[in-house]
């Protein structure tokens, strides 16, 4: 894990991309905060946590050229995120702990920041479980030297409840500490 990771740190795409993605979510947390009701600088935490995901995962694996899309893959993909034995397997074991580690802190800041922006647990836990199927079934259509395996949706969602989870505490404790003061609590 840390030798492909260091490969892919090391072109200039990764940077690059997360520059430029969090460029947009700076200028454009506001707005989409105004739109969905949520507080703007949780808001800006959430995007640049899904800059930070779609950076490590949707770009091509280090020395891939660039293929065509092949939607030949998605059948063989959905046999493997959707395989229980294998499901199972991704939950239980823990042969290579650097990525796992990995793929679970990636989601746990564009959660944590989400439930924080939303106050809405149920509706990001949900989202969140099934980004990495998404982006799991985009790494193999897009043919960028990615394996669609179940370790990555698992430790994906486990991320993922964990960032629900910490932001479900940091929220009710904020609420409580408000409460004792007797303000209401920021938004």
């Amino acid at each position: 894990m840390l030798g492909w990771a260091n490969d892919f740190l090391a072109q200039p795409w990764p940077a690059l991309t997360f520059a430029v993605l969090a460029v947009v979510a700076a200028l454009a947390h506001r707005p989409v905060a105004r739109r969905l009701g949520w507080a703007p600088w949780p808001t800006l935490g959430a995007m640049l946590g899904a800059a930070a995901v779609a950076t490590l995962t949707l770009l091509p694996a280090p020395g891939t050229p660039l293929a065509g899309p092949d939607l030949g893959a998605i059948g063989s993909c959905a046999g493997a995120l959707f395989d229980p034995a294998a499901l199972w397997h991704a939950f239980t074991t823990t042969a290579d702990r650097g990525e796992r580690v990995g793929n679970v802190l990636m989601f746990v800041p564009m959660t944590f920041f989400a439930i924080l922006a939303s106050r809405r647990p149920g509706l990001v836990a949900g989202v969140a479980v099934l980004v990495p199927v998404a982006i799991e079934f985009t790494q193999v259509v897009m043919s960028a030297g990615r394996a669609c395996i179940a370790n990555d949706w698992v430790n994906n969602a486990i991320g993922a409840v964990l960032g629900v989870l910490l932001g479900v505490l940091v929220s009710r404790m904020s609420t409580r500490q408000h409460a004792r003061v007797g303000e209401s609590p920021p938004r």
